[in-house]
C-alpha cells in the first residue's frame, strides 16, 4: 500500500512584494522580479558564495565589500542565488558604505537572471529589515491561529446540533472555500453530504480506490491527493476499532496548511459523534432485538412496548404481513448487509428488525446466524436478494405470514436456509412447497430413504434405468396402463411386462397406492433425479 501523504507544514506565506512594501524602509526595486514568490527568511552575506548555507527561499541582503567588479563574475554570483532559490537580492547604498549607487553590472546581471534587485538606504539598517519580517511572520502566525480557534468554535457549534454530523460538513465546506465535504462507508458508499451530488475527483483515482488505500491502515492513515483539478482528502473516523467510516474532502487547490488544521478538527469532532452514535445504535439493536424476540414469540403488544423504547413506530395494526429471514455469514459482512438493508427500509419506508446473531450451523466455522423479520413486500424482498447476494452471505426466506403467526415464517426460514448450498445461496419457502411434498421432506435423510427404496432398481444398471424411466411414466399417468404405452410408444404387452418386472424387484404390487406415492416423491426429491425424464 502506498504510505498515506500529509500536507506540508509550510509556515506562514510573505511575500517578496510585502518586503519592498514595509513602511519606513525606503527599499527601492531596481529590478522587478517575480515579486509573489514566498520568503522563508532574510539573511545578510558578504561571501562571494553564500549558498552552501541557504535552503531557498531566503531575501540576501549585502554591501558589496568582497563583491565582484566585473559584469561576468557578477552573472556568475546572481546566477548561483537564483539557482538556490534566493527570492531577492538588497543592497545598502550610501557615502559611508562600498558603493553610492548599485553597479550597472549588478543590474543588468539581477535583470537577465528575473531576480528582484532593489536598494537599501544607509539610514536603513538590515537588522531592521530582519526584525520587519519577524514580525510579519508572528502577525500571520496570530492570524492563522485565530483563523483555527474561529473555526474550531464553528465546528463546535454544528456539532451540537440534532444532525450533528450533517452539519459539522456544511459548515467545513463554509469554512474551506469552494470545498465539498462527506462521509463514505468502507466501500466507498457516501452516506452523509455537505451538498447534494458529488464532484469530480482532482485525480485520476476513484472514491472507492482512494479508500480501498487506506483501508489496511485502519485508523492510523490519512491519504492527500492534488491534481490539476484541485485536492482531495481522506480521513478515518472513529475513536478506537475499525473505522465507522472516511470523511472526504474536495478542494479547488492543494490543501493548505490553516486547511488541513480546519479538516483535523472536523475529524476529531466527526470521530466523537461516530462513536456516541455507534454507542447508541449498539443500544437501540440490542432493545430492537429484544422486541424481534418477542414478535417471534407472538407477543405483539410487548414488542411494540419495547420498539417504543427504541423509538420505533410499532408493527402492530400497521404491518399485516410479514416474512422472517434467516442470515448467514461472517459477522463483518453480515452487519454491513443489515446496515444497507436498514438504510433502504428507511428511505423506502419499508420495516425491518434484526435479532441477535448466534453461531451459525454445523460447518459453518465463524459464521454466524442473524434472525431478521421484514414487511412483506416485493421492493424490500428485491433489495434482500441484492445485497446478500453483494454481501456473498446465505439466507434462507421463510413464507408470508399475519405478523402474529412471524414464528412460523421462521421456522420455514431456518428450514429453507439449511436447504441452501455454495451454488445456490439464498433459499425461499414459496420455492421449497412449489416443489410438492418432496421438497418439504428433510433433504439428506429423504435422500438416503430415496435411495434405498429405488435400490433393487437402481443396482440392475442399464436395464434398471430403463425400468425407472418407464416407471416415472406410469406414475406420471396415475397409473393408467394404455396412456403409458401410447406416450412411450410400446405395446401393451411389452409395457406390462416391463411393470411386473420394477414389482418383482420391488417385491411389492403397483396398484398399492401407498407405494405409487413413494416412489412419485422418491423420484422427485430436489437435486436427487434417480433417472432421466
Amino acid at each position: 500500500m502506498t504510505p498515506p501523504t500529509r500536507p506540508q507544514e509550510d509556515p506562514p506565506v510573505i511575500t517578496v512584494a510585502q518586503v519592498l512594501g514595509l513602511h519606513g524602509l525606503g527599499l527601492r526595486p531596481l529590478v522587478t522580479g517575480d515579486t509573489s514568490l514566498p520568503v522563508s527568511w532574510v539573511a545578510t552575506s558578504e561571501l562571494t558564495d553564500p549558498t552552501p548555507y541557504l535552503n531557498g527561499g531566503e531575501i540576501i541582503l549585502f554591501t558589496g565589500l568582497t563583491s565582484p567588479t566585473a559584469r561576468p563574475a557578477w552573472e556568475d554570483y546572481v546566477r548561483r542565488l537564483a539557482d538556490r532559490g534566493v527570492v531577492a537580492l538588497g543592497t545598502g547604498v550610501g557615502g559611508r558604505l562600498t558603493w553610492d549607487r548599485v553597479p550597472e553590472e549588478l543590474t543588468a546581471a539581477a535583470r537577465g537572471a528575473g531576480l528582484t534587485l532593489f536598494e537599501v538606504p544607509e539610514r536603513t539598517p538590515f537588522l531592521r529589515i530582519i526584525q520587519e519580517v519577524a514580525g510579519l511572520r508572528a502577525a500571520e502566525e496570530r492570524t492563522a491561529l485565530e483563523t483555527t480557534l474561529a473555526h474550531q468554535r464553528a465546528l463546535t457549534r454544528a456539532a451540537t446540533a440534532v444532525d450533528g454530523s450533517v452539519q459539522v460538513l456544511r459548515a467545513l465546506a463554509a469554512l474551506l472555500p469552494g470545498a465539498w465535504a462527506a462521509v463514505c462507508t468502507a466501500d466507498a458508499e457516501i452516506r452523509e453530504r455537505s451538498a447534494p451530488g458529488t464532484p469530480a475527483l482532482p485525480s485520476d483515482l476513484s472514491l472507492e480506490q482512494l479508500v480501498g488505500r487506506l483501508r489496511g491502515a485502519g485508523l492510523r492513515g490519512s491519504l492527500s491527493e492534488s491534481g490539476p483539478r484541485g485536492g482531495v482528502v481522506v480521513h478515518p473516523l472513529g475513536v478506537h476499532g475499525d473505522p465507522d467510516g472516511y470523511l472526504v474532502v474536495v478542494l479547488p487547490g492543494p490543501v493548505e496548511r490553516a486547511q488541513a488544521a480546519t479538516i483535523t478538527t472536523a475529524v476529531a469532532l466527526l470521530s466523537l459523534h461516530a462513536e456516541r452514535t455507534a454507542e447508541q445504535r449498539l443500544s437501540r439493536r440490542r432493545i430492537r432485538a429484544g422486541a424481534l424476540a418477542l414478535l417471534l414469540g407472538g407477543d405483539v403488544r410487548a414488542g411494540d412496548a419495547l420498539l417504543a423504547v427504541a423509538g420505533d413506530d410499532a408493527w402492530g395494526g400497521t404491518v399485516r404481513r410479514v416474512r422472517a429471514v434467516r442470515l448467514r455469514g461472517g459477522p463483518e459482512r453480515t452487519r454491513e448487509a443489515l446496515r444497507r438493508l436498514e438504510a433502504h427500509a428507511e428511505r423506502t419506508g419499508h420495516r425491518v428488525l434484526a435479532g441477535t446473531p448466534a453461531p451459525g450451523g454445523s460447518g459453518s466455522s465463524g459464521e454466524e446466524d442473524t434472525p431478521v423479520l421484514v414487511e412483506d413486500a416485493p421492493a424490500v424482498l428485491a433489495a434482500l436478494r441484492r445485497i446478500v447476494e453483494l454481501a456473498d452471505l446465505r439466507a434462507g426466506i421463510g413464507g408470508s405470514a399475519a405478523l402474529d403467526d412471524a414464528a412460523t415464517s421462521h421456522g420455514q426460514a431456518l428450514d429453507t436456509l439449511e436447504r441452501t448450498a455454495a451454488r445456490q445461496r439464498i433459499g425461499t419457502w414459496d420455492d421449497v412447497v412449489a416443489g410438492g411434498v418432496a421438497g418439504l421432506l428433510p433433504p439428506e435423510p429423504a435422500r438416503a430413504w430415496a435411495r434405498e427404496l429405488l435400490e433393487p432398481l437402481t443396482s440392475q444398471g442399464p436395464a434398471g434405468e430403463r425400468l425407472l424411466a418407464t416407471l416415472r411414466v406410469f406414475l406420471t399417468h396415475n397409473g393408467n396402463r394404455r396412456q403409458t404405452a401410447e406416450d412411450l410408444g410400446v405395446h401393451r404387452n411389452t409395457l406390462l411386462h416391463q411393470l411386473q418386472l420394477v414389482e418383482k424387484a420391488l417385491r411389492r404390487s403397483l396398484d398399492d397406492p401407498q407405494l405409487r406415492a413413494d416412489l412419485w416423491i422418491a423420484l422427485h426429491l430436489p437435486g436427487d433425479q434417480q433417472a432421466p425424464s
